[in-house]
C-alpha cells in the first residue's frame, strides 16, 4: 500500500486528528495568554497599589490612583420589604419567589403503564407538583387536561441593591457591589401583617395551607449579603470619590473584594487562587484534544515512519494509545504552552519547554546508545 492508498483510507481519521490538534492549539494557547495576562496585572497592582486608611478623612491626593482599602461598609439606608416586615442593613437583599406548579416528566420505555401515568410512543410521562422558581408552560405537556400552570408569576424574584455603600469616606462603585454575591437567609419571628401570608421556617407562603399548597400558590424567601459593618478588603482605582476597576497595561481590570481585613499580598494571593481552577480546568480540556488527535493521527503517522526505526519511536503508537500517545500529547501541550510564557517569563518558559522535550531527549539518548554498543 502507497502513502495514496494509506491517507485515502484513514483520511477521516486524519481530518478528525488535525481539528483536533489545531483546537487543542489554540484552547491551550489562549489560556496561556490569559494566565498571563491575569499574572502580570495582579502583579502590577501589587507594585502600584497604594494602602489607604479607612479611619482618615478622604485623601483627594488618591484620585486615579490604584488604592488598597480595608476596613467596615457602612449602608446608609436599610433595605426593607415593608409586606413583610423585613428591614436589612446590607449591600443587598435578594428576594426569591416560588410558585406551586405542574411538573411533566417522562421515561423512555413502552412498559410501565398505570394509573397515574401516561404513555406515548416509547415515552411514559407523568405528572407531579412542586416548588419551582421558573414559570412551568404547561401549553406545551402532553396531557394538558387537568395540568393547568398559572401563565405569570403574581411577584418576580428580585435583589434589591443599597445606593450608597462606603468603606470609611470611600464609597465602593457599582461593580464592586455587584460582587457581593455570598447571601445569607433572613430569619426572623416577625410576621407579616397582612394575615394571608404565613410564616413558617423562614419562608413567606401566600397560600390557604402550607401543608396542602395549590397549584398558582407562592412562597417567598428573602436573604442578604455585605451585612453592614462587616470587614472587607478592596483593590481598585479611585475615580471621584468611588473604587470603580483599574485598567491594567496588560489590557485587564483589576478589582478585587475580600472579607476580611487583609494585606494586599493577601489578597493578590487570594485572587490567584481563585483564578487557579478555571486555568488548570482550560489546560486539562486542551491536552485531551492534543491526546484525542494523536490517538486519531497514530496510524498515518505509523505508516510514514514504517521505514525508519529512528522516527518510529517518536510518534504516536496506536497499539498502546496511554503510553506513546499520553506522552506525545502532554509533551506537545507543554510546548504549546512554553511558547507563551517565554517571552514574559524566559526562566519559566525554558523550563517548560525542557520539560517538553526531556521524554524526547530521552529516547534520542537511549538510541544513541544502542547505536554505540552495535559499532
Amino acid at each position: 500500500m502507497n502513502l495514496f492508498e494509506a491517507l485515502k483510507s484513514c483520511w477521516l481519521a486524519m481530518l478528525l486528528g488535525s481539528i483536533l490538534l489545531t483546537a487543542g492549539t489554540c484552547v491551550l494557547f489562549w489560556n496561556e495568554a490569559r494566565a498571563i495576562s491575569i499574572a502580570l496585572s495582579l502583579e502590577e497592582a501589587f507594585n502600584d497599589a497604594i494602602t489607604a486608611s479607612a479611619d482618615r478623612p478622604y485623601d483627594r491626593l488618591y484620585e486615579g490612583k490604584l488604592i488598597h482599602l480595608s476596613g467596615w461598609i457602612t449602608t446608609g439606608e436599610p433595605l426593607t420589604e415593608p409586606d413583610y416586615n423585613i428591614q436589612v442593613q446590607a449591600v443587598k437583599l435578594r428576594r426569591r419567589v416560588q410558585m406551586y406548579q405542574w411538573i411533566e416528566e417522562y421515561v423512555e420505555s413502552r412498559f410501565g403503564e398505570s394509573d397515574t401515568t401516561f404513555q406515548a410512543d416509547d415515552r411514559t410521562y407523568y405528572y407531579t407538583l412542586d416548588w419551582r422558581d421558573e414559570l412551568i408552560d404547561s401549553r406545551s405537556f402532553y396531557i394538558r387536561s387537568g395540568h393547568h400552570n398559572p401563565s405569570t408569576f403574581p411577584m418576580d424574584t428580585k435583589t434589591f441593591v443599597s445606593e450608597r455603600v462606603h468603606i470609611g469616606q470611600y464609597e465602593l462603585g457599582a461593580e464592586l457591589k455587584e460582587r457581593f454575591n455570598n447571601f445569607i437567609e433572613v430569619t426572623s419571628d416577625t410576621r407579616p401583617e397582612d394575615p394571608s401570608v404565613k410564616l413558617h421556617a423562614g419562608l413567606y407562603y401566600h397560600c390557604n395551607d402550607i401543608w396542602n399548597p395549590e397549584v398558582g400558590d407562592i412562597r417567598l424567601q428573602f436573604s442578604y449579603a455585605g451585612l453592614e459593618g462587616s470587614a472587607y478588603t478592596v483593590v481598585g482605582m479611585l475615580d471621584n470619590g468611588k473604587i470603580v476597576p483599574y485598567q491594567s497595561s496588560h489590557s485587564r481590570k483589576v478589582l478585587l473584594i475580600y472579607p476580611g481585613e487583609l494585606s494586599m499580598q493577601d489578597i493578590i494571593k487570594l485572587e490567584h487562587k481563585s483564578k487557579q481552577i478555571t486555568i488548570w480546568s482550560w489546560r486539562l480540556i486542551g491536552w485531551m484534544l492534543l491526546f484525542f488527535s494523536a490517538t486519531c493521527s497514530a496510524s498515518i503517522l505509523e505508516y510514514i515512519t514504517a521505514q525508519s526505526v529512528t522516527l518510529r519511536k517518536f510518534v504516536p503508537n496506536p497499539n498502546f494509545p496511554v503510553s506513546t500517545n499520553l506522552t506525545v500529547s502532554f509533551s506537545l501541550a507543554l510546548a504549546i504552552a512554553s511558547t507563551a510564557w517565554i517571552l514574559h517569563r524566559p526562566v519559566l518558559g525554558s523550563g517548560i519547554f525542557l520539560a517538553a522535550v526531556t521524554p524526547f531527549l530521552y529516547r534520542a539518548r537511549r538510541l544513541f546508545s544502542n547505536f554505540q554498543r552495535m559499532d
